[in-house]
């Protein structure tokens, strides 16, 4: 396929390639190749002002992916592993796309990276990958720094060691390079080192970020004492159940025991 301009600055703001209907759906994910040592993963969306053949980048996702107008490219079918690739937090770099727009009115983090889950649920991002982000009548540029993937072994029932490693274990702080957004995915916020952008709320710091599910809950320490392991794993797989996609819930074949463990009587 051939690398072209986005249609629309609207369009420009969704995050996604766009193509025609002719050659792909929208809300599908694919891979494009630009070199035959670099590829990147993209959401698609479909216009009609597309030519076939056709697919379309803003100018951020050209940066990123060293993409040129006109450029010949190879797209395939890309499909996310849910169990693996499902994005439990990821922090990202915020600054105000352009200097001259900047203010010195503080932005909610917290009410910003809920918009940002809303806006952008279901679409693929990459670390390292730019976007622009549209929140309160302000156009931010933002930069992905790191992904951390849902810990999909505690669907299973399996114990998680809750330390940070690469993709091939399934902690809880597994860090992925490419991820799926989902509703239940946690964004933090950085500003930009030189950025004159203030932050507020709790979104703004690592620190700030729980982990999804939290492998080391310590029920005594919440105040609940007198539960034994096997109910605090069945009480960790039943949140789970909430959290996670529910076609990786079925998968596992836990819907029936997360309604029961939800539905087990109080521990006196």
């Amino acid at each position: 396929m051939q690398a072209a301009r986005c249609p629309t600055d609207e369009l420009s703001l969704t995050n996604c390639a766009v193509v025609s209907e002719k050659d792909l759906q929208s809300g599908q994910h694919v891979t494009v190749k630009t070199t035959p040592n670099h590829k990147f993963a993209f959401t698609v969306k479909t216009h009609h002002t597309v030519a076939p053949g056709s697919i379309a980048f803003s100018l951020p996702q050209r940066k990123w992916a060293g993409l040129s107008i006109g450029q010949e490219v190879e797209v395939s079918n890309y499909n996310f592993d849910k169990s693996r690739q499902c994005i439990g937090s990821m922090t990202i770099e915020i600054d105000f796309l352009q200097k001259k727009s900047t203010d010195s009115s503080p932005y909610d983090s917290d009410k910003m990276a809920a918009e940002f889950v809303q806006q952008f649920n279901n679409q693929a991002f990459s670390i390292t990958q730019q976007l622009v982000f549209s929140f309160c009548d302000k156009l931010f540029g933002l930069m992905v720094k790191d992904i951390e993937a849902m810990d999909a072994s505690i669907l299973k029932g399996e114990p998680a060691t809750g330390k940070k490693q690469k993709v091939g274990g399934l902690t809880g702080t597994t860090q992925i390079d490419v991820g799926l957004m989902v509703g239940n995915s946690q964004v933090v916020f950085e500003k930009a080192e030189s950025s004159s952008l203030t932050l507020v709320g709790k979104a703004k710091t690592k620190e700030a970020r729980q982990t999804i599910i939290n492998p080391e809950w310590n029920f005594e320490k919440m105040g609940i004492g007198g539960l034994d392991r096997e109910f605090s794993d069945i009480f960790r797989r039943a949140f789970a159940s909430r959290v996670f996609p529910p076609d990786i819930v079925e998968q596992m074949g836990l819907a029936v025991e997360g309604h029961h463990a939800c539905s087990a009587p109080p521990v006196v």
